[in-house]
């Protein structure tokens, strides 16, 4: 059975998508067989996709009521199975969650963010799912990042160790089906990119 990994945040601009994208692209490249699930009702994942016609990713339409049984019918042919889920509290985002082995929650370093992430996290905790923070579109000089810590709560221990930086590669890559470290191979966005894909194994080799 593959690992199914889902992507939830309430708020928007939090580069939920495009992490799922990068991350996706870089299992594929590793020679993971890796399946794509686009639940969120702006459908950008499945557009990124379409843009790429990448062979090595499959795109499943799902939806509704069949989107637990999509999920699990992946996990069993694929390596890697990535859901990108509406954020807002929902049958359809519990279903997602329940099916999967991991949340990742990419969340702005802004309180604001930080408040929105809580409907995501309570449903991942609520359902028995391990789930992590990633903090996203970080700012070269950011402050009062303690501000945002105090609002995650206890949920900050769960912030992943590496994080994302709000760099222009990442926007210009989605627009063309592409991804960071493949339009700036020795960015620092890409630096990042493998940073976070190789603690997400780790977490998914010691679950």
């Amino acid at each position: 059975m593959g690992h199914v990994i889902t992507f939830a945040q309430q708020k928007g601009g939090a580069g939920k998508t495009t992490t799922l994208a990068n991350l996706a692209a870089a299992w594929a490249a590793a020679g993971r067989r890796v399946a794509l699930i686009d639940l969120d009702p702006q459908k950008s994942l499945t557009r990124w996709a379409g843009l790429r016609e990448d062979p090595a990713m499959d795109l499943i339409d799902s939806r509704d009521y069949r989107a637990g049984p999509d999920i699990r019918a992946a996990s069993r042919s694929h390596d890697r199975v990535l859901v990108d889920c509406p954020g807002a509290a929902s049958t359809l985002l519990d279903s997602a969650i329940r099916e999967s082995g991991l949340v990742i929650v990419p969340c702005q370093p802004s309180v604001m963010d930080a408040w929105a992430s809580a409907r995501v996290l309570e449903a991942a905790a609520r359902l028995g799912t391990p789930v992590r923070i990633l903090l996203n579109r970080v700012p070269p000089r950011l402050g009062g990042l303690e501000e945002v810590l105090d609002a995650l709560g206890p949920a900050r221990d769960r912030i992943l160790a590496p994080s994302l930086g709000n760099r222009v590669a990442f926007s210009q890559a989605m627009i063309t089906g592409r991804t960071a470290p493949e339009i700036a191979r020795r960015s620092t966005a890409a630096t990042e990119i493998a940073a976070l894909l190789a603690e997400i194994d780790d977490i998914l080799a010691a679950a």
